[in-house]
C-alpha cells in the first residue's frame, strides 16, 4: 500500500502506517522548472538582470527541495502494539523519536480549518493530554484521503 502525494506519503510495512512528509527529490521536476523559470525571467527582465535573478531563484529553489528532502518527520502506526510515535529524520537517520500515545484511537484526530491569503488548509493533530500539531494538509481532498485511509485501513490488534 503506497498513497502517493507530492507533500505527504502514506504506507504499510508489515504492521506499521507510515505517514511521512518528505518531499521526494525528483530531477526532471527540478528540470523543468528551472528551464522553464530561466526562460521566462530572461525573457521579462532582459538578459543581464534575468540570468541574476534566474539564478537566484535556482539556487533559493534548490536549497527549498533539498531540504525538504533531507530534513523530514514520520508518523508511525503500529497496529500490533496500538502505539502512535512521530520521528523526526535528517538524511534517513532518525534525531528525535517522541511517542504521542500507547493506545491509537482513530477518533483523536482533530483537522482545524487554516485559512491564509484567501487558501484554506487543514492542521492534523493528535489530541492526548497535549495537541500533538502532525501535518498541514493542503486541500479537503487530501483530508478526506487521509481520514478515510486512518478508519479503513489502520485496525489496531491489541485494544
Amino acid at each position: 500500500m503506497n498513497e502517493k502525494e507530492d507533500y505527504f506519503r502514506i504506507s504499510k510495512k508489515g504492521n506499521v502506517h507510515t505517514l511521512s512528509d518528505q518531499i521526494p527529490f525528483n530531477w526532471k521536476e527540478l528540470m523543468i522548472w528551472t528551464s522553464s523559470s530561466f526562460i521566462f525571467l530572461i525573457w521579462f527582465l532582459g538578459v543581464g538582470v534575468g540570468i541574476f535573478v534566474a539564478i537566484l531563484t535556482l539556487i533559493g529553489y534548490l536549497f527549498y527541495r533539498f531540504a525538504s528532502w533531507v530534513y523530514y518527520t514520520e508518523l508511525k502506526i503500529n497496529e500490533k502494539s496500538g502505539e502512535i510515535t512521530r520521528l523526526k529524520k535528517i538524511l534517513n537517520r532518525i534525531q528525535k523519536t517522541e511517542l504521542i500515545a500507547d493506545k491509537f484511537d482513530p477518533k483523536r484526530f482533530e483537522y482545524s480549518e487554516l485559512t491564509r491569503s484567501g487558501k484554506t488548509k487543514f492542521l492534523m493533530s493528535y489530541r492526548t493530554h497535549k495537541n500533538n500539531e502532525l501535518l498541514i494538509l493542503k486541500n479537503k481532498s487530501d483530508k478526506k484521503l487521509i481520514e478515510k485511509y486512518i478508519t479503513e485501513k489502520i485496525t489496531i490488534y491489541n485494544v
